[in-house]
């Protein structure tokens, strides 16, 4: 069965549809339209819902993005956030100019 909740309504009534996104498929709608999808992670293979996650403190417990790691290779996950760590190097020399696509009378080279 597909259930559809309307994003203020799915703020809350978080807790219920993440029980109900354990045998159905729950959708958050903005204006009528689905904008993401709830999904258990109970039936992947690589991640399952009965293993602990770790703390961050106060309680709050998280999921460590290294479990979805398959055979050590990180996954697109964590590879993205090892690149927003590290930030945008200053050196890097790029302009959103497109000068060199254009000659001087603005005809495409």
């Amino acid at each position: 069965m597909m259930i559809f909740a309307d994003v203020q309504e799915a703020a809350e009534r978080l807790e219920e549809l993440i029980e109900l996104a354990r045998q159905d498929e729950v959708y958050v709608c903005r204006d009528g339209r689905p904008v993401a999808r709830l999904t258990a992670f109970s039936s992947s293979p690589v991640l399952g819902s009965d293993q602990p996650t770790k703390s961050l403190g106060d309680g709050v417990a998280a999921a460590s993005a290294s479990r979805i790691a398959e055979a050590g290779r990180p996954s697109s996950l964590d590879d993205v956030w090892a690149i927003a760590a590290t930030g945008r190097p200053k050196d890097v020399d790029l302009t959103s100019a497109h000068d060199d696509f254009y000659d001087a009378d603005g005809a495409p080279r």
